[in-house]
């Protein structure tokens, strides 16, 4: 038997389109089929007192403790990146913000290109950099600042500041504010943004640190379940999560946590790995829902989810069944990321499970209205529900 959880980072939403969610008025006809053969619920994967996002939700879903949820995402991506971090090292996310004067008006560099992430991460080394200081470039807007002799988490996660005076949230932290100053000038007359004005477009005129914190000591995956395991996706604090919890990280040229994602070819890596690479589970995790909530974009959240299911799930599960592998396959969103808010919720998520040797018809639809009497189940049972396995009461 082989295992698989899927993860439209994100897609969970409101009812905004004549009473229909995102994923009620996507046409999906592959998350139907599973759903019409499978089970369907909801869960919730923020612990009480845990910040709503992707860090708590999947290492809630891979059995670590709620401690494991508080900060450190940023030493977590610095871990994808093979930045080493030593007893006194720290990482913060340095995030590339779009503003008008000093209200926040992307968190995400209002789609800065990774050419134009690395010229700017580039000039802030050149410029800010020092012994104590070394400005890291991620993937587009996700940046890291990693600070030698400091210590300090950072401010708020900047989703949750959009259309607020970033002065306001300043971190009480004298060296990240003379950083955030410093940045915003430079980054203010930087080349990357007069040629953006130019063409009409928002300039990408801030940085914004959080998400510090050691890397959490994570449970390791075939320890806690005796199987082999691997994980594909397109953003570090994925790739970061793979690497701590033991599972076999998936390079696919391509992939990124937009909506030009090389979609199949996560799909195609998580086959292979599972049947000619002799893995017993894989996780896949796409962004682009999440991107889409909270930019408000309303066509990319709807694009998101059917190339979630037309372009990844169909050929996966497609290819498994032509192969005759039995599997059982998850499929959830971590957390909501409703485009009127434009941030993560802690609410419950719907979820799908398929378990291809089941032939019976259920006819249940995956979506967040029809699962909405169901029982919210904790995240962390999720996964023993995945592998058969008891839960706890």
């Amino acid at each position: 038997m082989k295992y698989l959880i899927a993860i439209a980072d994100g897609c969970a939403d409101q009812s905004i389109l004549c009473g229909q969610t995102p994923l009620q008025y996507a046409h999906t006809p592959c998350l139907n089929r599973l759903a019409a053969h499978g089970q369907v619920g909801r869960a919730n994967f923020i612990p009480v007192g845990c910040p709503a996002g992707s860090q708590t939700a999947l290492l809630t879903l891979l059995g670590a403790p709620a401690s494991a949820c508080h900060g450190g995402r940023a030493a977590l991506e610095a871990h994808a990146l093979g930045i080493p971090l030593d007893a006194d090292t720290s990482a913060l996310r340095c995030n590339l913000v779009s503003l008008d004067g000093d209200r926040l008006i992307a968190h995400d560099g209002s789609g800065v290109t990774q050419v134009e992430s690395d010229a700017l991460l580039l000039t802030l080394q050149q410029e800010l950099g020092d012994a104590r200081h070394t400005f890291h470039a991620g993937r587009t807007y996700r940046a890291l600042l990693v600070r030698r002799g400091f210590d300090h988490p950072g401010g708020t996660a900047p989703d949750i500041l959009l259309g607020t005076s970033l002065r306001q949230h300043l971190p009480n932290d004298a060296d990240l504010q003379r950083l955030f100053f410093a940045a915003r000038d430079i980054l203010t007359a930087h080349p990357v943004n007069q040629a953006r004005r130019a063409q009409g477009l928002p300039p990408v005129n801030g940085v914004w640190f959080w998400g510090g914190g050691r890397l959490p000591n994570l449970p390791n995956f075939t320890t806690l379940t005796g199987l082999s395991g691997g994980a594909v996706g397109g953003v570090a604090l994925i790739q970061g999560i793979a690497r701590a919890t033991g599972l076999h990280w998936l390079e696919v040229p391509g992939a990124n946590g937009s909506l030009s994602t090389n979609w199949e070819g996560k799909a195609f890596a998580a086959f292979d790995a599972l049947t000619r690479g002799g893995l017993d589970f894989v996780l896949l995790h796409v962004e682009a829902p999440d991107e889409a909530g909270h930019s408000g974009n309303l066509p990319h959240k709807v694009a998101s989810i059917e190339y979630f299911d037309q372009r990844l799930l169909a050929p996966l599960t497609g290819w498994l069944d032509e192969s005759k592998t039995d599997y059982r396959l998850l499929v959830l969103s971590d957390h909501p990321t409703p485009l009127s808010l434009r941030r993560h919720t802690a609410d419950p998520v719907p979820w799908l499970l398929y378990d291809s040797r089941c032939t019976a018809q259920t006819n249940y639809c995956y979506d967040e209205s029809h699962v909405a009497a169901c029982p919210v189940l904790p995240g962390a049972q999720l996964l023993n529900l995945l592998l058969e396995r008891k839960l706890t009461p």
